[in-house]
């Protein structure tokens, strides 16, 4: 059964200027430690963070929250296969249980200008 739906999209450049600004604080705050390594495996990583945004925040919203939780509580993992997925802790993983939300569906997609999450939260 479906517990919710969120949807996110946000420009590339946004987080690019956030990192440039703010620096490793910045990622710190936002992403894991695995999501950054991640993302900077790649020549450009700000499409890779950007969607990463996107999903915590369709995640929120699929949640129908406000960001009670750590944003490093949320993490979009990649399988081999390439399919992301995203894995809770603290605070965030005590909310989705609270709203019954047990599994997560989620896809992700990014361009140099755009990334775009949807996250389908279920029973």
């Amino acid at each position: 059964m479906i517990s919710g739906l969120g949807v996110d999209s946000v420009e590339v450049d946004r987080i690019r200027k956030a990192s440039k600004r703010w620096g490793k604080a910045f990622l710190r705050r936002l992403f894991t430690d695995r999501e950054i390594k991640y993302c900077f495996s790649h020549a450009n990583p700000y499409p890779s963070l950007a969607a990463r945004f996107a999903a915590k925040e369709a995640l929120i919203k699929a949640l129908d929250a406000k960001a009670l939780w750590k944003w490093k509580d949320m993490e979009v993992k990649r399988a081999g296969s390439g399919r992301p997925s995203v894995s809770l802790t603290g605070a965030a993983l005590k909310f989705a249980r609270k709203r019954k939300a047990g599994h997560f569906h989620i896809s992700l997609t990014h361009d140099a200008t755009r990334a775009t999450a949807v996250v389908l939260a279920v029973h």
